[in-house]
């Protein structure tokens, strides 16, 4: 499997995937042009022998990174094309200097949410009736490294109880 940037002649394919995953909620063609032209987006994809087999899409903004979209052709499911597009796009994304990264998954979607978990990622809230279903939508971030605190909280020492007396 390789994983590389998004070109032009890749777009049949993505739609080809799009349509697959997404089914009513797939973008357009335009969507998909739209960000290969925009400097503040990453666009990846993974090949297998040759065969598009996945995407992952994620937009630079003022205060991180959003992870837009990420779909894998039914056919590649379940054979770590998904986890290969997140790591790369994780790795790319921290080397440009984001900390904190985005994410909308729908709630009933467990197996995305189990991918994003094991990446670090925890919900942070439920958007109700997010998508054109109606299902709600768990947004998640992953949480970088904390950084140490420039004031440390004093620690405290630990008393002793007092010994109790056997009779």
């Amino acid at each position: 499997m390789t994983v590389r940037p998004f070109q032009i002649g890749d777009l049949r394919s993505i739609l080809r995937i799009e349509g697959a995953s997404f089914d009513q909620e797939a973008w357009t063609e335009d969507i998909f042009v739209d960000c290969f032209r925009d400097e503040r987006t990453l666009f990846l994809i993974a090949a297998i022998e040759g065969r598009t087999a996945g995407y992952i899409i994620a937009r630079f903004g003022r205060h991180g990174a959003e992870i837009d979209s990420l779909a894998v052709l039914p056919r590649y499911r379940r054979q770590g094309v998904a986890i290969q597009l997140l790591k790369t796009a994780m790795q790319r994304v921290r080397r440009a200097g984001v900390e904190a990264v985005w994410l909308t998954v729908q709630s009933k979607n467990l197996s995305a949410i189990s991918l994003y978990r094991k990446f670090g990622f925890v919900r942070t809230r439920t958007i109700p009736g997010y998508y054109a279903n109606n299902s709600s939508g768990w947004r998640m971030r992953n949480h970088p490294r904390p950084k140490p605190s420039r004031f440390p909280l004093p620690v405290r020492k630990r008393t002793s109880p007092a010994p109790r007396s056997t009779s």
